[in-house]
């Protein structure tokens, strides 16, 4: 005979208070689902954008760039000697960030993340294809590269300036823990713009953004591990701080992830 599970207590989980009926957190997890009664009005976008060429021209090649901006060809991506499973083994996150970080690994990493290939895919999966992510790149110690924001262009392998500022202080302003980001050589930024994916599948598509968010960061992180570069995932930073560190209006589009990335010892 099975044992019976303990029963779930709530006040064990959320504490004295429990979620009012109207928590955002189980409001928005109930909209988003599928569900086969709401069928047409859940596929309203799909055909929204099947119908408006326009709109699917856009969609076909989401990405960002500005060519007034000065922009940074990088190294070609690195192959590591380590195989998958030993990647995977390796991985941890690690605070031991080191020295500053050699540019040909922030190449990798970040193709590794999000790069993109013959066929325009990406290196993740995307929900429709539409990849509603954008890859930033606060530097602070990355050689030949000047401390500021970057924007990756994965279709170039590029690197295109958005601020010549420091980041490095005001990203550990927004950070609740104290000296976490200490000794870090960059962070690279993951920016949703939540449109790209919202206007096919709705709710669902804010959903879609935030899973392909996780798998960029895993991305990174096993890429990481390979090549013995300390790596840590951030999710958690006053969110207003940093939106407004890579001028983004926190609605439209917002960071919802970073990888804190310090150099090999």
């Amino acid at each position: 005979m099975r044992p019976q599970a303990a029963p779930f207590v709530r006040a064990e989980v959320y504490g004295e208070r429990e979620p009012a009926l109207d928590d955002p957190a189980e409001l928005f997890h109930e909209a988003s689902k599928l569900q086969p009664a709401l069928a047409r009005r859940q596929a309203a976008g799909m055909a929204r954008l099947a119908a408006n060429a326009d709109l699917s021209a856009a969609a076909a090649r989401a990405m960002r760039r500005n060519a007034g901006l000065p922009s940074l060809s990088l190294p070609a991506p690195s192959l590591p000697t380590c195989s998958l499973s030993e990647a995977i083994e390796l991985r941890t996150s690690r605070r031991d960030f080191g020295d500053a970080l050699a540019v040909g690994t922030l190449a990798t990493l970040l193709d590794a993340g999000y790069g993109a290939r013959r066929d325009g895919r990406r290196t993740v999966p995307s929900g429709g294809a539409l990849y509603p992510l954008e890859l930033l790149v606060a530097v602070r110690f990355v050689h030949s590269v000047r401390r500021g924001i970057y924007r990756y262009d994965p279709h170039r392998h590029t690197l295109e300036r958005q601020s010549r500022a420091d980041p490095w202080p005001a990203l550990e302003a927004a950070c609740p823990l104290d000296g976490l980001l200490a000794g870090g050589a960059a962070a690279l930024l993951v920016l949703a713009v939540f449109g790209r994916t919202r206007c096919k599948y709705g709710l669902r598509g804010y959903r879609f953004a935030l899973l392909e968010a996780g798998h960029v960061a895993q991305n990174i992180v096993l890429a990481a591990a390979a090549f013995d570069v300390p790596a840590l995932p951030l999710g958690g930073f006053y969110d207003a701080q940093v939106d407004a560190l890579v001028d983004a209006d926190g609605v439209e589009e917002s960071v919802v992830y970073a990888v804190v990335l310090g150099g090999r010892a």
